[in-house]
């Protein structure tokens, strides 16, 4: 409350409010695990239009402006789920990609063989082969010289998948895929 002689009080306030943004996100994501873990996760369901979550998505990408955003290979797809928890799990797996990207970001989503086929592509440098499961599980992070700030605590995809698999699909980096990542979530398409 009192700052030292030649402080930047609004430069040390946008650091603390910055660090405080971070540490809420920490607990948000690590409470949505507990919850996973003991059960607790929301079962609601309704039909859930996937391109509409999809749309919301590349709308909040494009306005960061921080890549380019390819959305023109999304088409309509339905599934039974809890609307919030398959945003967050889009979410996560669109914030990863934006992160490694270079300059681009394609979404694609289909119905294939009665599943909702939905792949989020970047074009950086890629997952190795011999960590493509690891980047799934918590607190996993490919570059040891991130930081927290830089890259998250590495729960991002631990909770996309969680979510994804309790809605009865599955999340996978592609391995036929090789320049850049691209994560595929495959999950049921709703009854018709």
């Amino acid at each position: 409350l009192s700052p030292p002689d030649g402080a930047d009080l609004p430069a040390t306030t946008r650091s603390v409010l910055d660090e405080t943004i971070c540490m809420q996100q920490l607990v948000d994501d690590l409470l949505v695990l507990a919850r996973s873990d003991a059960g607790l996760a929301s079962n609601r369901r309704e039909t859930v239009d996937l391109d509409e979550i999809v749309a919301r998505q590349v709308q909040r990408m494009r306005a960061a402006g921080r890549v380019a955003v390819d959305a023109r290979g999304v088409g309509a797809a339905q599934v039974d789920g809890d609307p919030a928890r398959l945003g967050r799990a889009l979410g996560n797996v669109v914030d990863n990609a934006v992160r490694h990207a270079r300059s681009t970001v394609t979404i694609t989503l289909a119905e294939q063989d009665g599943h909702a086929v939905l792949a989020v592509t970047d074009d950086g440098p890629g997952i190795p082969d011999d960590r493509r499961d690891e980047v799934f599980e918590r607190f996993t992070r490919l570059d040891s010289a991130r930081t927290v700030s830089a890259g998250g605590a590495g729960l991002g995809l631990a909770i996309a998948r969680d979510i994804v698999v309790d809605h009865g699909g599955t999340i996978a980096v592609d391995p036929d895929h090789h320049s850049g990542a691209r994560l595929v979530i495959t999950l049921p398409l709703a009854p018709s």
